[in-house]
């Protein structure tokens, strides 16, 4: 799929383009753009603490083997 987007300049548009070439770029942006889309900074916040948390339990996991 594309997209159109609306840039400042020519510079501004090969940052992009690099940015999201790069899979842990594009990653970041796609994650952006779901906790953007929550309706408020609590729902955000609960979110990413839910992530912290999971990555902790796994962490945890993975030190009792």
């Amino acid at each position: 799929m594309k997209a159109t987007i609306e840039v400042k300049d020519k510079a501004e548009r090969e940052a992009i383009r690099a940015g999201m070439a790069d899979p842990a770029v594009r990653a970041f942006v796609v994650v952006m753009g779901a906790l953007a889309q929550l309706p408020s900074d609590r729902a955000r916040s609960r979110v990413m603490q839910f992530v912290r948390d999971h990555f902790d339990e796994q962490d945890t996991k993975q030190d009792s083997k």
